[in-house]
Parts: structure tokens; sequence; C-alpha cells
């Protein structure tokens, strides 16, 4: 059953976290395709902060096996880290993970997202998803990753989701710095990134 109380739904269904216009990223890919490396670095190129995955810390802190009303607190956990960054954020909203990544995840382990998760994805406003592959990049064992031989099989689920969806997204490989320079000339085709910043 999804638990969401009407107070939650409308602070978690807004779309954004102040009234500043940010130019929103998210970071999706399958496990070790190198999220969170990216994002720390898009953080230290721009001088912003960036949104951490939540469910990291959620499953460390559950002391259970988790379920699926379980995926549906940490997307609603991952907004609410969204809109805390976003306050401090001046002109880029680095989410490393979002809604997108909580929707494939239930659907493979459980067979569905539950609907308020796949609202998220549909209805949240990001001016660009960075798809990241796992090409070169070692699978590295953690107690909270389950599928080192989907790696690719989750990428086409990622990227199937995003073209269903009308979601403008760029596919990025190869080392940081190769997958950073991809990033800024998209943003600077798009018009996005800031006038102090060159790509």
């Amino acid at each position: 059953m999804e638990n969401i109380d009407q107070e939650q739904e409308n602070r978690l269904s807004r779309n954004g976290g102040s009234d500043k216009k940010l130019v929103k990223l998210a970071l999706v890919g399958p496990e070790c395709s190198g999220k969170t490396t990216l994002a720390k670095a898009l953080s230290i190129e721009w001088n912003e902060p960036y949104v951490e995955e939540y469910s990291r810390e959620y499953l460390e802190n559950l002391g259970r096996n988790y379920n699926q009303d379980d995926l549906l607190e940490i997307a609603k956990g991952q907004l609410e880290r969204e809109y805390i960054v976003a306050e401090k954020a001046n002109h880029f909203l680095i989410c490393d993970t979002n809604t997108l990544v909580v929707k494939i995840w239930a659907e493979v382990r459980f067979g569905r997202a539950q609907n308020w998760i796949e609202r998220q994805f549909l209805e949240k406003p990001y001016q660009l998803y960075i798809l990241c592959g796992h090409e070169g990049i070692a699978w590295e064992y953690d107690d909270l990753r389950e599928n080192p031989d989907d790696r690719e099989d989750l990428y086409d689920n990622y990227k199937k989701a995003l073209v269903k969806a009308g979601k403008r997204y760029i596919e990025v490989n190869g080392t940081t710095e190769e997958r950073l320079v991809r990033i800024k000339k998209s943003l600077k085709r798009m018009r996005l990134l800031p006038k102090e910043v060159s790509a």
C-alpha cells in the first residue's frame, strides 16, 4: 500500500526545492557506472553541492531485508534531499540518482514500481538526464549491490524508460574527464551553462 499522506504529497510533489530556477541534472544508470564519482566531479567543477544517494543511508540503518514499501520511502527521502540541497545551490542541482533509479530498482526486484514513484519520475522536471555507462568500470563488491551480471540489461532498461517518457538525456562513457567534456558540450548547446562557465 502506498503510504503518502496529503501534507507529504503536497510537499514532495512540488517541482522544486526553492523559488530558484536551477538547472537540474539527474545522474542515472546501473550499479557501478560511475554516478557518484561523476556527481562529485561536477560538484567540484562548478562549486555546487550535490544531492547524495539516499538509499545507501536508508538501507544501512534498516536492520532487516528491504521490501517494496521501503523503496517508496527511499524515493520520498531522495526528493526531500533534493529540496534541501536546492536551497544551497546557485545554478546547478546535481542529483546522484533520482526517482528513475528507484523505479527501475522496483521493477527489477518486485516486478513493478508503485504508482507514486512512477508519477514522480514522469512529472518532475530535470533539464537533462545523464545516463552513465559501465564499460571500462570494474564491478566493486558492496553489501548493498545486487546486480553484478546485469549491468548491460539495466542500462537498456534506463534508456527505454527515458525514451518512452520523452525525457532529454545524453549517454556518457569513458573517463570522468571525458564525461565532463561531453556534459559541458551538451549543456552549452542547450544554453544551460552560466555565462562565466565555458565548455
